[in-house]
C-alpha cells in the first residue's frame, strides 16, 4: 500500500519509564564529553589536589613524628572538597559540561525535536542535569570517598571514624550539594542564550562577579561583616557538614541561589515550549 493512503497509526507498545527517557539524553550527552580529550584532560588536572591530599594522608599514617602541617583530622576532608572550589576544578568542570547543554539545543532548534516526543520539560531537565552533576562529582565525591578510604586502609584503627561517624556521611551530603548547586546555576545560565560560549562567558562572569562584590562589601571602606557570593558560599558551607554551625548562613544562600536558579530554568523552558 502506497505510503500516502496510510492513516495514522499509534504505536502499539508500551511507553518507555521516565527515568530512561532522561537517562537515553544524558547517555548522549556522557559519551560526547567522554570523545573529548580536552575534556578528559580537564578531569586529570583536577585530580592533581586528591593525589597531594593522598600523599598527605601516606605520610601521616606511615611517618607518626611528620610535621602538624601532615595531620589528618575529619575536617581535612572537607577542606578537600572545599579545596575543589577555591582551586576552581568544581567552576571548571560545570563551564565545560554545562554551558551549551541548554544553549545549544535552543540554537539548533534540538529543544523542538525533544518536545515534539514523549518527553516533558523535567524530563529534558534531568536528562541535561544528569551528565553536569556526574562530572561535578567526579572531581568531589568520587575523590574525597577515595581519599577516606585510602586513610581508613592504612590506619591501623578506626579512631577516625570512632570520634567522627558522620564523616563519610558528611562527605556525601557536601559533594552532591555542590553538584546540585553548580549543576542548576550554570544550567540556569545556559537557558538565558542561545551560545555556549556567551553562557560560559556569563557564567564565569558571574561566579567572579559576586565574589568581587562580596570582597568590596567586606573591605575596610564599606565594612560590612559578611556578604555572600556563589563562588564564596559553596566553600564556606561545607564548614556546616563537618561541625561548624556557624556556616549555616552559607548554607541557606545556596538553597536561595538553586531556588531561583530552579526557577528561571522552569520559565526558560515553559517559554521555549510554547514558542514552538
Amino acid at each position: 500500500m502506497p505510503l500516502y493512503d496510510l492513516s495514522y497509526r499509534r504505536f502499539p507498545g508500551p511507553r518507555t519509564p521516565r527515568f530512561h527517557r532522561s537517562l537515553a539524553l544524558a547517555r548522549s550527552a556522557a559519551s560526547l564529553l567522554l570523545r573529548r580529550r580536552t575534556f578528559l584532560l580537564l578531569l586529570a588536572v583536577c585530580w592533581i589536589p586528591a593525589v597531594v591530599r593522598a600523599g598527605q594522608i601516606y605520610i601521616a599514617r606511615q611517618f607518626p613524628e611528620a610535621p602538624e602541617f601532615f595531620a589528618v583530622t575529619d575536617r581535612t576532608f572537607g577542606e578537600f572538597l572545599g579545596q575543589q572550589v577555591r582551586l576552581l576544578p568544581v567552576v571548571l568542570v560545570s563551564l565545560a559540561t554545562g554551558a551549551s547543554a541548554i544553549a545549544s539545543d535552543f540554537a539548533s532548534g534540538a529543544f523542538t525535536v525533544y518536545l515534539s516526543k514523549p518527553i516533558s520539560r523535567f524530563d529534558y531537565f534531568l536528562g541535561k542535569a544528569m551528565p553536569v552533576a556526574g562530572a561535578v562529582s567526579a572531581v568531589t565525591l568520587a575523590p574525597g570517598l577515595a581519599l577516606l578510604l585510602l586513610y581508613l586502609s592504612l590506619a591501623p584503627d578506626l579512631e577516625l571514624l570512632s570520634k567522627a561517624p558522620w564523616l563519610p556521611l558528611a562527605v556525601t551530603a557536601y559533594s552532591l550539594l555542590l553538584a546540585l548547586y553548580f549543576t542548576l546555576s550554570v544550567l540556569a545560565v545556559s537557558s538565558l542564550s542561545r551560545s555556549g560560549r556567551v553562557a560560559g562567558a556569563g557564567f564565569a562572569a558571574l561566579v567572579a562577579g559576586s565574589e568581587i562584590v562580596a570582597r568590596t562589601a567586606t573591605s575596610r571602606i564599606f565594612g560590612a561583616r559578611s556578604f555572600p557570593s556563589i563562588y564564596g558560599s559553596a566553600i564556606d558551607a561545607g564548614r556546616w557538614f563537618f561541625g561548624d554551625s556557624s556556616a549555616f548562613s552559607s548554607l541557606g544562600f545556596m538553597i536561595g541561589v538553586m531556588a531561583l536558579s530552579a526557577l528561571v530554568l522552569d520559565r526558560r523552558l515553559r517559554s521555549g515550549e510554547g514558542a514552538q
